[in-house]
């Protein structure tokens, strides 16, 4: 049966097939990506925490095509972390614990439905792949213990808190520069290139990142 030229997990600019996860969780991350990309694309408000990018990978993100968007999605780790609350000090994790937000309609929606999602994905990885939590989500030992030992309904309040998804790589503009080229010119080697460069940077701090740009933007002048 023919692919859908819609399933991020079908295009040519999928990982290969020997990474961290099986077909059925790189399709889903996938998913999950591209739902990301396409949220953040029409972020209300635009200083939304949840796509709290620096503002050239701001512009950069918002002229994706959709076709490019799928191929990005399709890396081997999550374009965005999830950061779960802390138990409030002396209390259990029960559902009264943590906030609980109705769902709003349209783009909140879509949101509040992406954070149910990236929740219940962590979950498995959590269960059936701590270290690929570790790398793709880049869940810390003490989150991975906390989601763990949620039931559902502390996990969709989990999900449902302020703070809990949060854009990867906010400043660092080469990286989504050199992701999206790749993705653009639908070249695998290229595409493996800027994967490794994401793997390179996981974990980094965006804070240097950051003053790293800006030192960089103010060079001395040449004698």
């Amino acid at each position: 049966m023919p692919s859908s030229p819609s399933d991020p997990a079908q295009d040519p600019g999928f990982p290969a097939r020997d990474g961290l996860l099986p077909p059925a969780l790189r399709r889903d991350l996938a998913d999950l990506n591209a739902q990301y990309l396409d949220l953040g694309r029409v972020a209300d408000p635009p200083g939304d925490p949840r796509f709290g990018w620096a503002e050239p990978v701001r512009r950069r993100l918002s002229e994706l095509d959709g076709p490019t968007r799928l191929r990005m999605a399709a890396a081997p780790f999550a374009l965005f972390r999830l950061v779960a609350p802390p138990p409030e000090p002396g209390a259990g994790v029960g559902v009264a614990d943590l906030p609980w937000a109705v769902p709003g309609v349209g783009w909140q929606g879509r949101c509040a439905s992406f954070s149910h999602q990236a929740a219940f994905f962590a979950r498995r990885l959590v269960e059936g792949a701590p270290l690929a939590a570790t790398v793709v989500l880049d869940l810390a030992p003490e989150a991975q213990s906390l989601l763990a030992g949620m039931c559902p309904s502390q996990l969709a309040a989990c999900a449902a808190s302020p703070g809990f998804v949060r854009p990867r790589w906010p400043c660092h503009l080469r990286f989504w520069e050199m992701l999206e080229v790749a993705a653009r010119r639908d070249s695998p080697v290229a595409m493996q290139w800027a994967h490794c460069v994401g793997v390179c940077l996981l974990g980094a701090d965006d804070a240097s990142a950051a003053a790293a740009a800006a030192a960089g933007g103010r060079r001395r002048p040449r004698r």
